[in-house]
């Protein structure tokens, strides 16, 4: 008997090999269908094996021909062809799938008895087992055991480990058949190392746009030579770098004191003014008591405070608390006049601080009213206040719409309410306003600081608001 085993990726496939190999009269003895390739069961594909014998056992019984008779006893240990089912591929769907399991489970044996006899064993297969307890069902010869989920904290963490990794494997795959167009050509991120593609998808993690993303990876990998790039610090120290130079900021805060202001063709000289603006709710009245107790209590300056937001409920004396505490002088101003009346009446401070009503970005009319506030009061500074913790798109559509304000800076809000911090990169890199002040809770002064470049790269990078 001539026994071989055949694998392939499906089962018609393998047939095909045993019929090619032994003939249309081979006979299947065992198949069996495993997993192969992948990561705890996920990937790789499905690989499928089949046992068979030349025709010499789906002949069944061969007789020796100085045997006239066979004794009942003998006759009821030979094989008929009837008991050994003949099977070839042709004939697959006709003998069905349920007798075919029957013969592929059932191995075969040949041997000579006392009387000469050369006969054929088939043992019968074993009887099925229900596919659970009480169900009844039969295990289908094909089917694959599947293990339990994992239920303590360490399989549990490692399948999660794994998982991450597959995650991370399919992250590259996407990355690196991915271009860009800089500096007037392609940049193609195929065959970057590990470490860059781990910083590739982090940028992605973060929100950054694909284009600003594949712009600075492209910068990294063309900096950096194979060995450098081989260093997950190198690595991420340049990618910092360069993003830092993508998020410009003041760097430092300006001093107090008398300044000169051109207006209507005369120049003054009068103190330091700074209005902050910006829509609704993203906490200008908060960054101002910050600022002026920034100016008062650090930097030794008289400080003075205007508002002008007398919509809101309570703004008024919520502004006149943080004075009081602080131990300046507010004003408030109800129009424009009355607004520049205020400045004027605290020109002996050094610093004069415009607290302005938010205005949505979707009120023309009212962002054209605040316009002629800050006309009025003509300030040195104009903050465009925006927050952290909103949406990209609300971001733009304010900076967009509070353009017409010209503001000379950028402060950012709520950086502890933030989920990512890729969309500062996104907007700062669209309105081109240098970044002033950041905030990063509620109390007052401790959560506010000057802005600094590589400070925003590192968040963008590592996704953690730290000190």
């Amino acid at each position: 008997m001539n026994l071989k085993t055949y694998r392939a990726r499906s089962m018609a496939a393998a047939l095909s090999e045993v019929k090619k190999d032994l003939g249309k009269d081979a006979v299947i003895l065992h198949t069996r269908a495993y997993h192969v390739g992948g990561v705890l069961g996920v990937g790789g594909h499905q690989e499928y094996e089949i046992t068979a014998a030349d025709s010499q056992v789906a002949r069944g019984p061969t007789i020796k021909p100085s045997a006239p008779t066979v004794s009942p006893l003998a006759a009821s240990r030979v094989s008929t062809p009837t008991q050994a089912e003949e099977f070839t591929p042709a004939g697959f769907s006709a003998i069905g799938a349920a007798r075919v399991a029957t013969v592929a489970e059932a191995p075969a044996s040949t041997e000579e008895d006392d009387r000469g006899l050369i006969v054929t064993r088939v043992q019968p297969p074993p009887a099925p087992k229900p596919a659970h307890p009480g169900s009844g069902g039969a295990t289908h010869p094909l089917a694959t055991r599947v293990k339990p989920a994992p239920t303590d904290d360490a399989a549990v963490a490692a399948l999660r480990d794994e998982l991450g990794s597959i995650r991370r494997m399919v992250g590259q795959i996407l990355t690196q058949s991915r271009t860009t167009t800089a500096f007037g050509g392609a940049v193609s991120l195929v065959g970057l190392g590990e470490p860059l593609l781990d910083l590739s998808m982090r940028l992605h993690d973060a929100g950054v746009r694909p284009e600003l993303g594949e712009d600075l990876i492209g910068r990294v990998r063309d900096e950096l030579s194979p060995v450098e790039l081989a260093d997950r610090d190198i690595t991420r120290a340049c990618l910092i770098r360069h993003l830092a130079a993508m998020i410009p900021c003041v760097g430092s805060m300006t001093k107090g004191g008398l300044r000169p202001t051109a207006a209507d063709g005369t120049t003054t000289v009068r103190p330091l003014t700074i209005a902050l603006v910006g829509p609704t709710g993203v906490g200008k009245t908060t960054t101002i008591a910050k600022l002026a107790a920034a100016y008062k209590l650090r930097h030794g300056q008289s400080v003075g405070l205007v508002t002008s937001d007398t919509y809101r409920i309570a703004a008024v004396e919520q502004l006149r608390t943080y004075a009081s505490i602080i131990n300046i002088p507010l004003k408030v101003g109800m129009t424009p006049e009355e607004v520049r009346a205020a400045c004027d009446s605290l020109s002996d401070c050094g610093v004069i601080l415009i607290d302005t009503a938010g205005r949505s970005q979707h009120d023309s009319q009212r962002v054209e009213e605040l316009a002629s506030f800050i006309h009025a009061a003509q300030p040195h500074e104009t903050h465009l206040v925006l927050s952290a913790g909103q949406a990209e798109a609300v971001q733009l559509s304010a900076a967009e719409r509070f353009a017409s304000i010209r503001p000379t800076a950028l402060a950012i809000t709520k950086l502890d309410e933030a989920v990512s911090f890729g969309a500062l990169v996104n907007v700062v890199s669209k309105i081109g306003l240098r970044v002033s002040y950041l905030t990063t809770g509620q109390e007052v002064p401790d959560h506010m600081e000057l802005a600094k470049s590589e400070r925003l790269a590192r968040l963008v990078v590592d996704g953690e608001l730290r000190g």
